[in-house]
């Protein structure tokens, strides 16, 4: 069964190793592969089969809060250090 790039991809295509030459390739979203083909063995995820319905991407993604690595300018940090004994 021929396979194609999973819609999600081809905006935002990503470079997949080829198990036949060990180098990295982008694969072409236009291209029909066949399902035995080691680029599709290799990264199932990547590839959907001709015909199948993809589901669609996200509508929003949700940002977790990064923590403040350094001060602010004015701000003071303190840390609390048990008392030596």
């Amino acid at each position: 069964m021929p396979m194609r790039v999973r819609e999600r991809y081809k905006a935002e295509p990503c470079a997949l190793l080829d198990p036949k030459s060990g180098a990295h390739i982008v694969p072409d979203p236009t291209r029909q592969y066949a399902d035995d083909d080691p680029v599709v063995l290799n990264a199932p995820w990547y590839f959907i089969a001709e015909g199948e319905q993809d589901e669609p991407a996200p509508d929003s993604v949700r940002i977790a809060e990064v923590e403040q690595a350094t001060t602010a300018p004015g701000e003071r940090r303190t840390t609390r250090r048990p008392k030596a004994k």
